[in-house]
């Protein structure tokens, strides 16, 4: 069976983060994942950056992945602003090697794909339209079947919001206040990273996040303008059996869409919130969820998966 190499976003001091979490759940079979980068401290990180600003390279502080990229047959890695792992890839990738620039973010937030499409590289995304914008192969949104919510001492919420505010704050509080109208319970969880870093509220991390969800009603996704892709707030819904309210208006044409599970900003009436939170889940099928499981979503890149 050939092996799998994902390179995460993650960094191997970052251990909070969503990265960092999913890596563990990732290392099974013939797939192996690693963080893109080695920092033996928080200093060479911060050094990594500011070189990066004024041009250098970052290679000397990539993973140790680099020493054994010829047993892979297929490595993926995750797109960020940073061209250095990708062009590392690129340059020494072996004969009948697969190198795959994962787009799980809108393209506007990373790398420009224009820039990196004859490097020798595949360029797949997790968005319908930046697909067809750029010529890219589309594959889904993952997540991990057997991951299990934890319990929660958290205070029970109806509808649950974690992320950066990204230019959505007035929306975002538009929301709550509708949601505190009709007598439910919002917890909105807004790092706004416009603000100075001792004035902003602190980060989650992903096991936070899990037990928010764990204690909540309905998660809310609110996308960025220009986004089209199924972000991990509707995978969360969907494994977890909670209600998603999103402003994501092609969802309706989701294989799990239900009109039960799924509120839709600017397609459904708000006037229904409340009846909406109170009617019952409709189950969706293993089938249906399994095909969003990374393990079935690596098999979608045309690799067998081993476990």
């Amino acid at each position: 069976m050939d092996k799998v190499l994902f390179l995460n976003r993650a960094t191997d001091i970052s251990v909070s983060t969503v990265s960092a979490f999913f890596s563990k759940l990732m290392n099974k079979g013939n797939i192996s994942t690693c963080a893109q980068y080695h920092f033996p401290n928080s200093f060479h990180q911060k050094l990594w950056r500011i070189l990066g600003l004024v041009g250098y390279s970052g290679n000397l502080w990539l993973g140790d992945w680099k020493k054994n990229l010829s047993s892979y047959s297929i490595i993926i890695v995750c797109a960020t602003k940073n061209k250095d792992v990708i062009k590392y890839l690129c340059k020494n990738k072996q004969p009948g090697q697969r190198i795959i620039l994962w787009y799980w973010n809108p393209a506007f937030c990373c790398i420009d794909p224009e820039l990196v499409k004859n490097w020798g590289c595949e360029l797949w995304s997790f968005d319908a339209n930046d697909c067809d914008k750029y010529n890219m192969f589309y594959n889904t949104t993952y997540y991990f079947k057997d991951l299990q919510l934890p319990k929660s001492k958290k205070e029970k919420v109806d509808v649950f919001f974690c992320g950066l505010s990204k230019g959505r704050n007035s929306f975002l509080f538009t929301i709550q206040n509708r949601v505190e109208k009709m007598q439910l319970v919002p917890y909105f969880h807004i790092v706004d990273e416009q603000l100075p870093i001792e004035e902003q509220k602190p980060r989650l991390s992903y096991q936070e996040n899990l037990e928010y969800i764990s204690s909540c009603k309905a998660v809310l996704d609110i996308l960025q303008e220009g986004q089209d892709g199924m972000t991990l707030r509707v995978m969360e819904a969907l494994f977890f059996q909670k209600k998603l309210i999103t402003n994501q208006l092609s969802l309706v044409k989701a294989d799990f869409y239900h009109p039960n599970n799924i509120f839709i900003i600017g397609k459904d009436n708000w006037n229904n919130l409340k009846s909406f939170m109170s009617t019952p889940i409709v189950p969706i099928s293993e089938e249906i969820k399994y095909k969003y499981d990374f393990f079935s979503w690596v098999e979608r890149f045309g690799e067998k998966v081993s476990l």
